[in-house]
């Protein structure tokens, strides 16, 4: 299973953002240590779930999903559910 980081910067007027937390929060394992960046557990690539976002959100706003299985992370002021999620799922 990959873990797949989040990130997104949804423009005016749309800014859909309940239809994309809800589509991300649909996964099984997720974490969101900051406000526009999730964490996902998942069997798809970093493309499918890109494709998958680009369906929800506006032409004119930003994503990206990147696959950081098994890569090494530092943070500072993150919760400690969300700093035992990254501990355990990177």
């Amino acid at each position: 299973m990959n873990t797949l980081l989040i990130s997104y910067d949804l423009i005016g007027p749309g800014r859909n953002y309940p239809r994309l937390k809800t589509f991300i929060e649909s996964h099984e394992y997720w974490a969101k240590p900051l406000e526009s960046l999730y964490l996902v557990k998942s069997n798809r690539s970093s493309e499918s779930l890109l494709n998958e976002i680009l369906k929800i959100i506006d032409s004119n706003d930003k994503a990206i999903v990147i696959n950081v299985t098994k890569n090494m992370a530092s943070w500072k002021g993150l919760p400690n559910d969300v700093s035992d999620w990254i501990q355990n799922n990177l």
